[in-house]
């Protein structure tokens, strides 16, 4: 199902230029995004721009943290100046062990990509999922999505937050099909327990019913960073299965057009990339740390400057 990677190109590292001109004090609250890779995120630019614009004095900066090293980084920021951190992939299902409290949907999708310090307690929230409905509704013209079939490759973090919360909206089906069956299998399992039973577990080694579950389905979604940097000739699912009929879906957006999203292109089908779930959801994320409106207008524009920038440099 992946295409081998043929040659390895060197990132775009949007994460170099964070903190130019903010200003750093003792009263300056630090929010981190822990996860690894993640220098080519265009968060820190835009989370940074925002709390600028609202009056913040917040440094939002990248800090590349694993699984193993997790529990010692949570433990820091709880006695640190922070109101909170991001966690991105591979981290968002293993926070959980280290929280004090979980919103209601973070605790039913299992995952977590915000944490809000609020009186001495370190909670949990997932703003993944309504960022990706808002961009999907947004960016597709406004589709259905309880007359939809939906095809997830990758059942993580991101994978969670995006097939809950199509099953939190009715969606008619939701194919699930990870690397790790048993990670896949779990997914479809809680959220056929959980919210509704709309989801069917694709082994990764069933060729047959992973091209069958494709072409059965409207949406396509790409969860699992197949085709991020450095493995740009990699894609989840061949060409030759996509129709010009579908909605292609990549949560990556640095490169801003992955293998994926480019041979969908070709094809017909409407493509989205990541980057308006990215600034959706940061928009909430800033809403939760400071108690202000989401920032929303500003989060797009300045993610429209760094897509431009991205343009500029590669002519």
């Amino acid at each position: 199902m992946l295409s081998p990677a043929n040659k390895i190109k060197r990132g775009i590292h949007m994460t170099e230029i964070v903190n130019k001109g903010i200003p750093i004090t003792v009263n300056t609250g630090l929010i981190p995004l822990m996860g690894k890779p993640i220098h080519w995120s265009f968060a820190p630019r835009m989370q940074n721009t925002a709390y600028k614009a609202l009056g913040l004095d917040f440094l939002y900066f990248p800090l590349e943290v694993e699984n193993d090293n997790l529990e010692a980084m949570v433990n820091a920021f709880r006695h640190m100046n922070s109101p909170g951190w991001a966690v991105t992939k591979p981290n968002k299902v293993e926070v959980l062990k280290y929280l004090d409290e979980l919103d209601e949907l973070a605790r039913k999708m299992g995952a977590v990509n915000t944490v809000v310090k609020r009186d001495g307690k370190l909670v949990g929230y997932n703003t993944d999922g309504e960022g990706f409905i808002r961009s999907l509704l947004d960016e597709s013209g406004g589709i259905e999505i309880k007359e939809k079939t939906f095809f997830c490759f990758g059942a993580g973090g991101a994978g969670r937050a995006c097939c809950s919360s199509l099953a939190f909206r009715n969606a008619k089906k939701i194919y699930i099909l990870d690397k790790m069956d048993d990670v896949a299998k779990t997914l479809a399992d809680d959220i056929n327990t959980i919210f509704a039973p709309v989801a069917t577990f694709i082994p990764y080694e069933d060729k047959a019913a992973f091209e069958a579950a494709v072409r059965d389905s409207d949406v396509l979604l790409n969860n699992a960073g197949v085709g991020m940097y450095p493995n740009l000739e990699e894609t989840p699912i061949d060409k030759s299965l996509i129709n010009k009929n579908q909605i292609c879906f990549d949560a990556t957006y640095n490169p801003i057009k992955t293998r994926f999203l480019k041979e969908a292109e070709e094809v017909g089908c409407t493509i989205i990339n990541g980057q308006g779930m990215s600034y959706c959801q940061g928009a909430i994320q800033v809403a939760l740390w400071s108690g202000k409106p989401e920032p929303i207008e500003v989060m797009k524009e300045e993610n429209d400057k760094i897509v431009a920038e991205i343009i500029a440099s590669q002519k």
